[in-house]
C-alpha cells in the first residue's frame, strides 16, 4: 500500500517538480510508503484524480503554483467528492499568501506554508498517529540548508534522459522588488559547496546534460559562484545546457572572464532588466545599476558564446509606453539572442499590492493574476504589449527570421516603433497569436515589409526565404506573391 502521494501538476513534460524530490528525499520512516505522481497541464483534471487515487493514499500532498492553481483545485475537490476520506495537505507559493479567499483552502485538510522539508513530515507524524491535528495551517522554515538530505538521487534515469533537472546551490534573494514573492523576508543561505558538487559529480556521472539553477541571483557570492562555475568548466561538454539566473551589475571581471571559456550555447544565462524607467525602480524597491547593467549585457554577447535571456516586464507603477519603448529599443541594440515581454502578475502577499490605489493597478481576478491597467499604461497599450510578447517569440526568440528582421527594424522610427505597428498588422489581418505556422509567418513579414515601401522585392524575398530555409531539411520555396 502507498499510504502518501505527492503530486503536482507542471506547465509542461520536461518540467520535473524539484519541490517534491525534496519533500520526498526528507519524508524519513515515511519515504518508502510514498511514491511521486507528476502531471502536467494537458492532462485533465478528472484523469489526474482518478491516477492519484488508484493508488489509494491516505495523504496526498499538492503543490500548487500560480499556472495550476486552477487545475489543482479540481483535483483536490474530485477526490474529496470520490473520497473523503483521503487526507489532502496543500503547499507551494500559490497558497502560502493570502488564502483565506481561495477554494481550495477549504477543500483541503492542511497547508503547508514556506519551506516544507522539515515541517511536512511532522504534519504526517501527526496524521499517523490516528488522532488528526486541530491545526489546518502549518509554518515551515529553514534554518539551516546542511540539515536537509539533498534531493538530486531522486531524480530517474528517464528524467535525466529527457527532462530538466533542477539544481540549487543557494535559496532566498537579498534584494526587494516588491512585484517579486522572494523579497517578502529578503535573505540568502547557501548549501555546504562540496558536498552540493559531489551531488552534481553524480548527475554528470549519470549522463545528466541539461543543469538548470534555481538559485535567484547566482553571482551574488562571487566565490561561491567562481567555484561551481570551475566545476562545470572541468566536465563540460558540448551537448550541456547550463543555466544561471545573474545579477549583471554584480558580475566581477573574473566570472565574466570564465563565462567566456564555456563552449557555443552551453551557458543560458537569465537576466531581469525589468524596467530601465528611474521612478518605477524607485517604487518597486530595486536597485540596479542600468549603465553597469547594459555594460555587461554588451560584454556577454560580444565576448562570450552563451544564450543570453532577458526579462522586460509591462505594467508596473510608473511605466509607461514611452519609457517601455526605451528598455525594449536598448535591448534590441544590445540583441540577446531572448527578449521576453512580460506582464506584471499580482503574485499573492507580493508587496506590490502597496501601489494599487495610487497608481490605479487593475488586475484580472483570476490566475495569473495578470495586470490590465494602470494610470499610466491604458487595457488597449497592455493588451497591444501582450500581443507584441506571444509575436517576438515568434519572430525573435525562437530564431526563425535572423535577417529580415534587420528589415524590419529599420522599417520605422526605430526597432520598438517598427515592431508595435508589425504586431497590430499580424493581429489584424489574422486576429491570432498562435497557430500561426512558419510560412504564415514568413508571408506575413513579407507583405508588411512590402508595405511600408522602403526596400526592394528582391532583398526581401532572399532575406525571408533564407530565413526560412535555415533549418536542416527545409528545402521548400516559399510563395511570397499571394498575399494573405
Amino acid at each position: 500500500m502507498i499510504p502518501i502521494v505527492l503530486s503536482t501538476i507542471t506547465a509542461r513534460y520536461s518540467h520535473t517538480a524539484f519541490g517534491l524530490r525534496y519533500l520526498y528525499a526528507n519524508l524519513g520512516k515515511w519515504k518508502e510508503y510514498t511514491c511521486i505522481k507528476e502531471f502536467h497541464l494537458k492532462q485533465a483534471p478528472l484523469l489526474i484524480a482518478e491516477s492519484v487515487l488508484q493508488e489509494k493514499p491516505q495523504i496526498v500532498g499538492l503543490s500548487v503554483y500560480i499556472w495550476n492553481v486552477n487545475e489543482i483545485t479540481e483535483v483536490v475537490q474530485i477526490i474529496k467528492a470520490v473520497s473523503p476520506q483521503t487526507i489532502i495537505i496543500i503547499g507551494g507559493s500559490e497558497v502560502s499568501y493570502e488564502y483565506e479567499d481561495m477554494p481550495i483552502f477549504y477543500a483541503a485538510d492542511y497547508l503547508v506554508r514556506g519551506d516544507g522539508e522539515q515541517v511536512f513530515p511532522k504534519l504526517v507524524d501527526s496524521i499517523m498517529s490516528g488522532t488528526l491535528p486541530q491545526q489546518k495551517v502549518w509554518e515551515g522554515s529553514i534554518h539551516d540548508l546542511n540539515s536537509l538530505i539533498l534531493p538530486y538521487n531522486e531524480y530517474t534515469d528517464e528524467d535525466i534522459k529527457h527532462r530538466i533537472i533542477y539544481v540549487e546551490s543557494s535559496r532566498g534573494c537579498p534584494f526587494h522588488c516588491e512585484f517579486c514573492l522572494s523579497a517578502v523576508q529578503p535573505s540568502v543561505h547557501f548549501f555546504e559547496r562540496q558536498q552540493f558538487l559531489k551531488e552534481m559529480e553524480k548527475l554528470i556521472q549519470r549522463g545528466t546534460k541539461n543543469f538548470t539553477f534555481v538559485d535567484r541571483t547566482f553571482n551574488i557570492k562571487e566565490e561561491h559562484a567562481l567555484e561551481i562555475i570551475h566545476f562545470f568548466l572541468q566536465h563540460v561538454a558540448t551537448d550541456m545546457r547550463i543555466h544561471f539566473e545573474i545579477v549583471p551589475d554584480r558580475l566581477g571581471e573574473e566570472i565574466l572572464q570564465e563565462f567566456k571559456k564555456f563552449p557555443d550555447g552551453v551557458l543560458h544565462l537569465e537576466i531581469g532588466l525589468q524596467t530601465v524607467n528611474p521612478e518605477t525602480q524607485a517604487l518597486i524597491s530595486r536597485r540596479q545599476n542600468l549603465t553597469k547593467t547594459f555594460e555587461v549585457l554588451k560584454f556577454l554577447k560580444e565576448e562570450t558564446r552563451a544564450i543570453i535571456h532577458v526579462d522586460l516586464v509591462a505594467g508596473m507603477p510608473a511605466e509607461t509606453w514611452d519609457s517601455f519603448r526605451e528598455g525594449f529599443n536598448r535591448l534590441i541594440e544590445v540583441a540577446p539572442q531572448e527578449i521576453q515581454l512580460g506582464i506584471l502578475k499580482r503574485l499573492r502577499g507580493a508587496r506590490i499590492s502597496r501601489h494599487i490605489e495610487e497608481y490605479k493597478l487593475v488586475f484580472a481576478p483570476f490566475p495569473p493574476y495578470e495586470i490590465l491597467q494602470t494610470n499610466t499604461l491604458c487595457f488597449a497599450e497592455l493588451q497591444k504589449l501582450k500581443r507584441m510578447a506571444r509575436y517576438l517569440e515568434l519572430y525573435y526568440n525562437q530564431g526563425n527570421f535572423p535577417q529580415s528582421l534587420k528589415f524590419l527594424w529599420k522599417s520605422d522610427t526605430t526597432p520598438f516603433d517598427a515592431f508595435a505597428k508589425f504586431s497590430d498588422y499580424i493581429w489584424e489581418n489574422t486576429g491570432k497569436t498562435h497557430e500561426l505556422s512558419l510560412s504564415t509567418l514568413a508571408t506575413l513579414l513579407y507583405n508588411y515589409l512590402l508595405s511600408v515601401d522602403k526596400f526592394s522585392v528582391d532583398e526581401l524575398k532572399t532575406a525571408i526565404q533564407n530565413d526560412y530555409s535555415q533549418k536542416p531539411g527545409r528545402t521548400e520555396k516559399l510563395n511570397l506573391q499571394k498575399k494573405l
